[in-house]
This record gives C-alpha cells, structure tokens and sequence, in this order.
C-alpha cells in the first residue's frame, strides 16, 4: 500500500511537467542552466525529493550523489545522470526532474525586429518563437544569424560553424534565410534558443548613392563603397559629359533622404566648377545632380524625383 502510495504521489508531481511539455515524449525540451530551480522526486529517496537551486557554477550538491553539474543539460538528461548516480545506492533508482523557475535564461533578439532588446526564456523556445518575441522583422534583410557561446555547446545544425571571438573565446554561428524561419514549421524555424544566445535579424542594406540626372550622356547613379563621398567633377565625367543642349550654369543639387523626402536644394555653376574657377564640391549619398537643358525650370523638380525614384544606370562603385 505504502509503495502505491508513492507511486501516486510521483504521478502528480509529473503533473506540471507535463503541463510544460517536459517529458521525454518526442518533444523538445529546454536546457537546465544556473540558478534554476529544480523539483527532482526519487522514488524511496526523501532526502532527494525537494525543491533544489542550481548554484552559480551549474552544479547541484546533493545527498549520496554529492555535486554533479547539470547545467546544459536537458531535463530527460538530468534524470538520467542522476540515475545513474543512483544506482550505487539503489537497484532500480526512479528519478523525475523538472523546471520549476527559470532564474538565467536571457537571449538577446536585435537587428531589424520590431522591439530589438534580451528577453527572459520562461519555457521551450524556437528561433520562431524568439523574433515573435521581439515584436517579429522590420524592415528585415534575407537572413537570420544565431550566435551560441562555448559554454552552452554547439549549435545543432550541419551549417553551423565555429567562431574565433575577441579575448580567445569562441561561439558557434549559424546563418539561415529568415524566411525558412518565419515559416514557423521546418527544421530552422523549431530550433530550439538557448540561454545567452543571441538572435540577430540582417537588415535591408542601404546603398550610399550620388545620382546624375539631366542632360548627360548617360544618366546613372554611383554606389560609395569605399569613399564617403564624391566630387561632382568625377560625376560629371563618369555621366558621359554634357550634352549639346546642356545649360549647366543652372545646375541643381538637392539632397533626397532615405524616405525619398528632398530636404535641401541648392544651384550651382557647373561651368565654372569644371573649368576650375569655382570649388569642386563633394557629394554625399543622397545627393541629385540635375543639369538642365535651356526649357522651363520646372523640369528639374521632376527630374530629380525621377533620378531617385525610377531605376538608372549603375555608373560605378567607388
């Protein structure tokens, strides 16, 4: 009777670990990570059988077994280790563990997600789940980068790679397509965050731009990649030259920002720029330069929406 009675009460202390889907049933199951609480029952072990708290180091120090370290593990594998633990004490030791707190288990979500910040894991979380955390993409990129530090093991994935970071520590890294993880099905979108990982959502890259519209030879845009500016000579040049109906005298400059709002404009004398008796000006992404041709002035404004908003030739990448 006593024996059926213990039996019962190990069945109900199963109750709220089945209620966070931490039976070894097919279902994933979070890792155990440092200052976690822990409900571990051990059939005839009443010694055992209580409420522990994972110290700083990951270890638990326990009656018989002494101190074993359980964080990383899950909560199927913690039972096995004590199990085993056990069996120099008992013939058939009985062990249930699971989570009662989650004290430690912070991931970061930042990048191009709607409420970039670190959030406390209280259960089982996919990466799905992590970038639903911080609010899901915004003005997201292709790709989705999952960093793991050393300490809490590799990443399981066959394109997960080793990282060498600064101080001779290293972390594993995995690039996957946010789309497949946004899918919320599949094999990228179920894999399971860890404690201190970090989730980092690409953003949509910003071309640094100058743009030449007007009366050129070949109307375009230069990419800045490795200046930050300019010169509107070597734009000029790179834009064919003017063309016979060019009245470069009434050159305009203005300035588009990234939400395609223009927020200055300003004339200038390209004949006098590009015969060296005025200053050379630099241009900085962003800027649209309209030569005009001897018409009306009202075409400027329209070209210099034109030169940002339609898609012109790539001139170069300087």
């Amino acid at each position: 009777m006593l024996r059926m009675l213990r039996v019962v009460c190990l069945f109900f202390s199963l109750l709220p670990q089945m209620a966070m889907g931490q039976l070894a049933n097919g279902k994933r199951e979070v890792t155990i990570e440092a200052d976690d609480t822990l409900v571990i029952q051990v059939l005839n072990g009443d010694e055992l059988s209580k409420e522990w708290r994972v110290a700083s180091s990951g270890e638990l120090n326990l009656p018989m077994i002494g101190r074993v370290k359980v964080s990383g593990l899950t909560v199927s594998g913690c039972e096995k280790l004590l199990t085993e633990r056990l069996r120099r004490y008992q013939h058939d030791p009985q062990v249930t563990v699971y989570v009662q707190e989650f004290r430690s288990h912070p991931v970061s979500v930042v990048g191009a997600v709607e409420k970039p910040g670190v959030y406390q894991l209280t259960r089982h979380t996919t990466l799905f789940d992590a970038v639903l955390l911080a609010g899901g993409p915004k003005d997201a990129g292709p790709t989705v980068t999952l960093t793991r530090s050393e300490r809490s093991g590799p990443i399981p994935h066959s394109r997960a790679r080793a990282k060498l970071e600064e101080g001779g520590k290293s972390s594993t890294q995995l690039v996957l397509e946010l789309k497949d993880v946004m899918s919320g099905r599949g094999a990228e979108a179920e894999l399971e965050v860890h404690a201190d990982d970090v989730v980092s959502v690409a953003t949509v890259k910003q071309l640094k731009l100058v743009h030449m519209s007007g009366e050129v030879n070949r109307p375009g845009s230069v990419e800045l990649v490795q200046a930050p500016t300019m010169s509107l000579v070597k734009l000029v040049a790179l834009a064919g030259g003017l063309t016979r109906s060019a009245s470069p005298g009434k050159t305009m400059i203005v300035h588009v920002n990234d939400d395609g709002v223009q927020t200055s404009a300003a004339f200038v004398d390209l004949r006098k720029v590009m015969r060296g008796k005025a200053k050379d000006l630099e241009l900085m992404p962003g800027d649209v330069v309209i030569v005009p041709s001897n018409t009306v002035l009202a075409y400027m404004q329209t070209a210099s929406m034109s030169a940002v908003t339609t898609g012109m030739l790539l001139l170069g990448r300087f």
